[in-house]
């Protein structure tokens, strides 16, 4: 991608600027009164979110990601689409889909004030190596970058049979320990755990996780709250268009299997992550849309 044409077609002075990034791709990188961020145009990914009056980044992102097409970055907000998890016909297909290994394409910018910037990617359906997703779609990604930050994923269907999905924001959050964190808002909730076969369990008090944990919560309010002692802060999680919530982190063993995580990290995030996964399936009729949104904002713990 020509970066000074983005920035001649996209850019907003002293608020918004397309840069090359790690391994040379072409990301987003916004400054306003409220918030830095930066977006990377492949992968349709947002990397970082960070209010002013922060210290600490709100997302997590592994020094040790890969930046290259065909593999996915480890950290910030991954999109998940069309499917969430394992490919679900066994077809050898990327974990997650394929919308977050390929370059989205940038529609538009707008400053909506001083405090707030939106950014618009497009990813459709003329891109034609994922052979095996054959059905006519288009996806628009809003992304509003302010006092909190806002995702709102749409899926059209441009073709004339219907198709389903599932999705999520796979949102990895940078916190101080792993080991004092707590999650409110999934008390009593049942849940399948990934790691016993998809055991269902329900879950008993408020979240704290003290060794790996993959979990799919069904029925999962639309308000979920981390509570961060070490950053002294509470991440707001608001999903209006979700019956499902998954909690992930991997852990001392498993980190040490993933080459584009550190030893050590799994205690710096936790993945708490809106979407529409497993029984959450969403049927899209042709000449339909569907959105998921997110909303994460900060409050003092």
């Amino acid at each position: 991608m020509d970066i000074q044409q983005l920035n001649r077609d996209f850019g907003i002075a002293g608020q918004l600027e397309i840069i090359s990034g790690q391994g040379g791709l072409p990301m987003i990188k916004i400054d306003n009164d409220s918030a830095s961020a930066l977006i990377s145009i492949y992968g349709g990914q947002v990397l970082s979110f960070q209010p002013l009056d922060q210290a600490e980044d709100v997302l997590f992102l592994s020094q040790q990601s890969a930046y290259t097409e065909g593999k996915a970055i480890r950290g910030g907000i991954p999109v998940c689409w069309p499917w969430f998890g394992p490919d679900p016909k066994g077809l050898q297909r990327p974990n997650h889909g394929f919308v977050r290994n390929h370059f989205w394409q940038l529609a538009n910018t707008t400053t909506i004030s001083a405090s707030e910037t939106k950014v618009s990617l497009l990813f459709n359906e003329t891109y034609k190596k994922e052979n095996t997703w054959r059905q006519p779609f288009m996806l628009l990604l809003d992304i509003g970058i302010g006092p909190s930050l806002q995702l709102k994923l749409t899926t059209f269907n441009t073709g004339d049979t219907p198709f389903s999905i599932t999705q999520a924001f796979h949102s990895y959050f940078r916190v101080g320990d792993i080991k004092r964190v707590k999650i409110f808002g999934l008390e009593d909730c049942e849940y399948f755990d990934k790691l016993e076969q998809g055991t269902q369990k329900t879950q008993k008090g408020v979240v704290a996780v003290t060794k790996e944990v993959d979990r799919v919560y069904v029925e999962a309010r639309r308000d979920l709250v981390i509570v961060d002692p070490v950053l002294q802060r509470r991440i707001h999680i608001n999903s209006p268009d979700t019956s499902t919530a998954v909690v992930w982190n991997p852990w001392s063993k498993t980190s040490k299997k993933m080459p584009d995580l550190a030893n050590l990290d799994y205690r710096r995030f936790i993945c708490v992550e809106a979407g529409n996964v497993a029984f959450d399936l969403i049927k899209i009729q042709p000449g339909s849309q569907f959105s998921l949104q997110a909303n994460y904002s900060l409050r003092p713990d």
